[in-house]
């Protein structure tokens, strides 16, 4: 455990914040560094791309952009486009370093050489202006402070990745005058803690640029690196089949570590002016990662050994982040929910790292505390949306087994131990359930957080249900033997909903699943993993993602749908105002627990909304526990 003996002076004005300066050196020379307090300009919030009264208008333009993925796949033999240089503050650019070098091949059994351009990189930054700063964005990894720095002649303790991350980025002739949270905010300072939180966004926005740190290039992922590079470059090849074995499984490793799930960097990402990463020695541009996913989009569905490992690489974790970046803001109930599986070292900022992203929220209306337990953070979210904003949303990631049995079942789970992909959990773009159409909550606080009386229609009974989906890849058979209890349990005109209701309504990018979509099915059935076409695959990837860990069932009214695998005969489907989409409830004693949200065929859209309205079925009050 290392030492620190450093202490920081107070900062003093609202948008003052602290840069550390990092002093050139090189080897293993020790780090050392200044610290120098700067007042920051003022804050302009970016346009909206998303608010709460446009979600649904602008679904078609912003659907387009996510057909873009389509387009790339469609057009398999195009080249990315990519040009040699650029960058405003990393200028970087990519050269012929020497002539050809020889790489020998084998076709027909004769052996040949063929000549090849070596690939030259180069990227260095401007030099800073008076208060111009990069903004670093990593992973605290162990929380033990095992390593140190020199500030002003004084020593602080800093962990192992942030070491190795600033000994990566030293340079060995320039100063680097950065922002980095580990070291620029009084970590042991409550107050100032909660303050500098509030400014996370205005500092990432402000930064020059946003250095993302990935970790060493060690091993596969330095021939992954490589790739990277020269795919990007105009003389590179596009076809990720041309580059090596290694450099192809290097892209599990790289999608693998840790910084894309932590909570924090949605927002590092969609702040940042020039966003730029750092793995190994290399700091290259975000948009030849962009360029990296487009090529996998080409090849993952082709012919070829290696399709099915750059498939399964999880490169769609770095498309989420592009889509945040580019669409900027949403509202902070479907933020919570699309992020539920990302990860946070202190549970608060599940709720706090998004708020600077949310577009239905001001500065004022929700402010980070530490002091708070994190129980209450949540509750506090919980009692802010439904009376300042009418809205039930945030309870539909509540789930009866995830939290203790003092937690009320309607808390949403700040853990990420809801395993279960939140059904309104697209980003921005893709299909939103309406189950309650444009109803706003009503809900009794007296008893708030024992219990919510929220007004609601009960409207079906869970009557029949499978046993829950376990497997990443789900097995044809199982969506035939479920075909063969709705063929027997309900009519003709609900069956045509089957194939909707296995994939939530939704295709494999989350948009609302069209008709020719559908016509995948029969195939889907038929067909291995082997021998599927593309359309069918993205069938089979639609399936996956609805169904993974829910269960199948029948109501008593003929309705089906896919549910928690908590689910139990006579739990009861109820569509609460201002809660868009439906969830299963169950009866203990005289109040009713939350078991989880669920998609029930023929309800998500709105369709008994003036069914409802109109007195079909009774309005209820429902005690929730």
């Amino acid at each position: 455990m290392a030492m620190s003996d450093f202490i920081y002076s107070q900062v003093t004005h609202p948008d003052e914040i602290r840069t550390f300066t990092l002093h050139p050196g090189t080897g293993d020379d020790r780090l050392e560094g200044s610290i120098k307090q700067i007042q920051l300009p003022p804050f302009i919030s970016p346009t909206s791309s998303f608010s709460v009264d446009t979600r649904q208008q602008n679904t078609r333009g912003i659907r387009n952009t996510r057909r873009l993925l389509d387009i790339f796949e469609a057009h398999s033999q195009q080249s990315v486009d990519s040009s040699d240089f650029g960058g405003e503050i990393w200028r970087w650019k990519l050269f012929e370093a020497s002539k050809q070098s020889k790489r020998r091949r084998s076709i027909g059994g004769r052996e040949f050489f063929v000549e090849e351009p070596v690939l030259g990189f180069d990227c260095h930054r401007v030099e800073y202006t008076q208060r111009s700063y990069d903004a670093l964005s990593y992973t605290w990894g162990d929380l033990q402070k095992t390593n140190e720095i020199i500030i002003d002649g004084k020593t602080l303790g800093i962990t192992r990745n942030l070491y190795l991350a600033l000994m990566k980025l030293r340079s060995p002739t320039e100063p680097r005058r950065l922002w980095i949270d580990a070291i620029c905010i009084d970590q042991e300072n409550v107050q100032e803690r909660n303050h500098q939180v509030q400014m996370m966004k205005h500092i990432f926005s402000t930064a020059s640029s946003v250095i993302i740190w990935l970790g060493d290039a060690e091993g596969n992922i330095r021939d992954t690196l490589e790739m990277i590079l020269k795919c990007n470059w105009s003389r590179g090849k596009k076809n990720l089949f041309n580059y090596s074995k290694e450099a192809l499984l290097g892209l599990e490793e790289l999608f693998r570590r840790p910084w894309w799930k932590r909570i924090w960097i949605i927002q590092e990402v969609v702040a940042a002016q020039e966003p730029v990463v750092l793995l190994g020695d290399t700091i290259f541009p975000w948009k030849m990662l962009v360029n990296l996913s487009q090529a996998i989009q080409v090849a993952e569905f082709l012919l070829h050994p290696m399709a099915s490992v750059i498939r399964s690489c999880g490169y769609q974790k770095f498309t989420v982040l592009d889509h945040f970046r580019r669409n900027k803001t949403m509202p902070l109930v479907r933020l919570v929910h699309c992020t539920q599986d990302y990860q946070a070292t202190d549970s608060r900022d599940k709720l706090y790292a998004l708020l600077g992203m949310a577009s239905d929220v001001t500065p004022d209306d929700i402010i980070p505390d530490y002091t708070k337990p994190v129980q209450e953070v949540f509750l506090d979210l919980v009692r802010f949306m439904i009376t300042n904003r009418y809205d039930l949303d945030i309870i539909s990631s509540g789930r009866l087994t995830t939290l203790g049995s003092d937690t009320p079942s309607w808390l949403p789970d700040w853990r990420g131990l809801n395993t279960l992909r939140p059904l309104n959990s697209e980003e921005v773009g893709g299909h939103f359930y309406r189950a309650s159409g444009n109803t706003q909550a009503v809900v009794g606080m007296d008893d708030f957080p024992s219990s919510l009386k929220a007004e609601g229609w009960l409207v079906d009974t869970i009557d029949f249900f499978d046993d829950a989906i376990t497997l990443v890849h789900v097995d044809p058979s199982t969506i035939q033997r479920w075909q063969h209890i709705a063929q027997a349990n309900v009519d003709i005109t609900t069956m045509c909903l089957f194939w909707r209701t296995i994939v939530m309504d939704k295709d494999h990018l989350g948009n609302q699943a069209s008709v020719s979509f559908g016509r995948a099915f029969d195939d889907f059935l038929k067909s291995s993993d082997k021998t599927r076409s593309r359309l069918v695959q993205h069938f089979s990837d639609a399936v996956t993602r609805a169904v993974l860990g829910r269960r199948f069932f029948i109501t008593k009214r003929g309705r089906m749908g896919l549910g928690p695998p908590e689910i139990e005969p006579n739990d009861q489907v109820v569509i609460l105002k201002g809660c868009h989409v439906p969830l299963i409830l169950r009866q203990v004693g005289k109040n009713m627990v939350v078991v989880g949200e669920a998609y029930v065929s023929a309800l998500m859209n709105g369709e008994l909304v003036s069914e409802l309205t109109e007195g079909r079925y009774g309005l209820d009050t429902v005690n929730l526990t």
